[in-house]
């Protein structure tokens, strides 16, 4: 388990943390109260490889949630934080934030008509679809408020591989620009505003 990657970015930084130890591993490093609440093994795991990432990049940051789920940091800067099977990422920064990590696989595709709309500009491959998935999923934590509808209300305009690897939405008739890494057969899709 280690940190794989920490990047600075315009005022943010975005760390992802690969995932190797098993739950009892990890449940070292933490008073057992701390992931007593999720039934899923897996999905203590992920918690509780979020929260040693974010003891990395600062131990004196803690994590609690507003009314509608979305994280928030005691030092009043914005986070978000996403994960897999065996990668962790957050997003810390002073404007209000996005991410989302997802496997590329068949995953998304084999659910593509629940949030893929006529109107998004998206090649229908495993690789393009995961991308628009976690494209959408990232507008959706940077939104913070929940009722989202990602086929009406997010819309893929165009996907940039390069030189710069950049995802163009629509939100609600306002235009944004994502940006994404790929890390590990993932996608990393984030955003800051």
């Amino acid at each position: 388990m280690g940190l794989i990657l920490k990047k600075e970015e315009n005022n943010s930084l975005i760390s992802v943390w690969e995932i190797n130890e098993s739950l009892d591993e990890i449940k070292h490093h933490f008073r057992n109260r701390e992931a007593h609440n999720f039934k899923s093994k897996k999905r203590q795991l992920e918690f509780l490889c979020s929260r040693l990432l974010l003891r990395e990049i600062n131990p004196d940051l803690e994590i609690k949630y507003n009314k509608f789920g979305a994280p928030e940091l005691n030092n009043h800067n914005y986070v978000s934080i996403s994960h897999t099977s065996k990668l962790t990422c957050a997003i810390i920064s002073n404007n209000k934030t996005g991410i989302d990590i997802e496997l590329i696989s068949g995953k998304a595709f084999n659910i593509k008509d629940r949030f893929l709309s006529k109107k998004d500009n998206v090649e229908l491959n495993n690789k393009e679809v995961t991308l628009a998935w976690s494209a959408k999923e990232c507008m959706f934590k940077w939104f913070q408020k929940g009722d989202v509808n990602f086929k009406k209300d997010i819309e893929i305009i165009s996907i940039k591989y390069a030189p710069k690897q950049e995802i163009n939405i629509k939100f609600r008739d306002t235009s944004y620009v994502l940006k994404f890494l790929e890390i590990q057969n993932h996608f990393l899709v984030y955003f800051c505003k």
